[in-house]
């Protein structure tokens, strides 16, 4: 037992100064990012406001290109001097940026109008500061494509380091076992009370911008209409605070939901049981989904090709038994477990962790909390055995709730022509959808490429026409999942089936049906949302000759499983 539960802690430990020190890299890096691409010409640009415009001549001008494997920047560098109050200055101060970039086409649009004011002699505008006049800039105004780096990548860099930094510290603060007042194992969700953060990180966005919000509106009459871009980051902000706020207030309804485990830890081959306590009084009306999942991580490659695969090994569910006090209640669970499923484990780049998921509504709010507990090999049982009737309800309502969904989903009709299974068109919708919008932006994303490859060429063809290709491929292949649709007529023992697309025959294919083991039902694509799978199951009959699809995109193993159970009593085959 102490095994598996140490080898869980050393992996979750990790080298903590490594990965702090590589957050806090990233937060850096914003800081950096946005203030001296963004804030610093903004306050420069705020400080000059009052400076005032003077002719000056232009003695030399030179554009600088800085030329790397990758890009090439642009700088300018310039001489020119200017009268003040009868003095003559001169100055080598260009523009309110510094350094080089190729934001923006900026400094070649600068150098090309300084060289032609030093060849023909026009004198150009600077602004001087008339405290100090020997600082002067030729150049004042801002540059909306250095402001939406600066701040959006800024940003970016400084919300990853921020949360990394919260979460890797938060992790090793909190862990997710303890003992409780009575010497009790308690494991605290790992939805902790971290909204907080958000409100930070959304006031973060609100606040730093603000220097340019007064000089975005006074560009306007300008015609400056890109500087209002910045209004986007208050308002991104302002709805993470939003959901910051929201988030507390949902967690403090419910409490912090501590679960007492027992056995613990739990056992492969015996039970899982526990005991989730929630601050408040739940009727026993009440429906709380308990789901026990077993999940595999297995990380591959390295660097850039660096990826984690995750895949649930097995998964269990339950409506937890509710027992309501004075004020709280508890919502107490109890599984049988497989004992061919892996314990807790840690080693090289493989990990196995069991997981706890719970969800329910009360009064209108969304309860969903999971916990990581630790599990181990064993055939030990839980002291939370749920009353027998409790259980039998609970497997007639899934019965029937797979039955009707089985039933919604996958229409049997008998007919003239015999019993017609009718698989139709655009079912799943937010499974496909969500295909649909990943395969767009990869594909926008390969357009994108594919436009800058026919102006800079080389590596960016390649990567134009990898993303190009798995981004319309996938969009082809779920417009096409779309407009599918499945016609079985089964008649005697002959089963009929025909494919359409948006109503247009594409083939039929035959098969003869003469026995219950001849219908197989199949896994076909599984979805994983918070650690809960969704199986879409196909519906099959078969013989040596090959196999002939039935019903197809079922939502659900046990939906599956009823299908299949009542297209056998209409056939009369069990």
């Amino acid at each position: 037992m102490n095994e598996a539960v140490s080898d869980t802690r050393k992996g979750s430990k990790g080298p903590g100064c490594l990965l702090n020190g590589f957050a806090a890299a990233f937060l850096l890096a914003g800081l950096a990012a946005m203030y001296f691409v963004a804030l610093k010409p903004l306050f420069h640009y705020w400080q000059t406001d009052s400076w005032e415009r003077v002719p000056a001549q232009v003695l030399d001008s030179r554009l600088n290109r800085s030329t790397s494997e990758d890009s090439t920047t642009y700088s300018v560098s310039a001489r020119y001097q200017y009268q003040y109050q009868g003095r003559t200055y001169t100055s080598e101060s260009v523009s309110l940026y510094g350094g080089s970039d190729n934001f923006d086409d900026f400094w070649q649009r600068l150098a090309r109008r300084l060289e032609r004011a030093r060849l023909t002699q026009q004198p150009v505008q600077a602004w001087v500061n008339p405290d100090q006049p020997e600082k002067a800039y030729l150049e004042r105004g801002l540059r909306s494509g250095s402001l939406i780096f600066g701040f959006a990548f800024g940003a970016v860099f400084m919300l990853v380091g921020g949360g990394l930094l919260y979460f890797f510290n938060r992790k090793a603060k909190s862990p997710t076992g303890g003992e409780g007042d009575a010497g009790e194992p308690v494991y605290y969700s790992n939805q902790k009370s971290g909204h907080g953060c958000l409100v930070v990180f959304g006031l973060i966005f609100v606040l730093v911008p603000a220097p340019g919000y007064m000089s975005a509106v006074e560009g306007v009459p300008r015609g400056d209409y890109a500087m209002l871009f910045i209004f986007l980051f208050p308002l991104i902000g302002l709805l993470v605070v939003a959901g910051g706020w929201m988030g507390r207030r949902r967690y403090k309804f419910f409490g912090p939901t501590p679960l007492t485990l027992d056995p613990n830890p739990g056992y492969a081959g015996g039970q899982v049981g526990g005991e989730i306590l929630i601050n408040r009084v739940v009727p026993h009306s009440a429906r709380f989904n308990v789901s026990l999942s077993c999940v595999h991580q297995e990380t591959r490659g390295s660097g850039d090709e660096r990826r984690t695969d995750t895949t649930v090994l097995w998964q269990g569910e339950q409506n937890g038994y509710i027992e309501s006090g004075l004020r709280d209640s508890r919502v107490q669970f109890c599984f049988d477990v497989p004992g061919s499923m892996p314990p807790t484990y840690q080693r090289g780049r493989q990990s196995v962790h069991w997981q706890v998921s719970m969800g329910g509504d009360v009064e209108g709010r969304q309860l969903r909390r999971d916990w990581t507990i630790p599990v181990m090999q064993g055939d030990v049982g839980s002291r939370f055995t749920l009353p027998e009737s409790h259980v039998a309800e609970d497997r007639r309502e899934r019965e029937e709730a797979a039955l009707a969904s089985a039933r919604e989903q996958i229409v049997i009709k008998r007919t003239g022509l015999g019993l017609t299974v009718t698989s139709r068109a655009g079912r799943n919708l937010g499974l496909k959808l969500g295909f649909l919008l990943f395969g767009g932006i990869f594909a926008a994303v390969g357009t994108f490429l594919l436009t800058l490859a026919l102006d800079e060429g080389g590596m960016l063809y390649l990567m134009a026409g990898v993303f190009g290709l798995v981004g319309y491929g996938l969009v082809l292949v779920t417009l096409y999942m779309l407009g599918r649709s499945l016609q079985v007529v089964i008649r005697g023992d002959e089963v009929r089936s025909r494919r359409r697309w948006l109503g247009i025959p594409l083939r039929q294919r035959r098969m003869r049906l003469r026995n219950a083991a001849q219908l197989v039902l199949d896994s076909a694509v599984s979805s994983t949302t918070n650690g809960r799978v969704m199986e879409y199951m196909n519906l099959y009959a078969e013989d040596e000759s090959g196999r002939v699809r039935v019903a197809e995109g079922i939502a659900g193993q046990q939906a599956g499983e009823q299908l299949r159970e009542e297209l056998l009593r209409e056939l009369h085959l069990v």
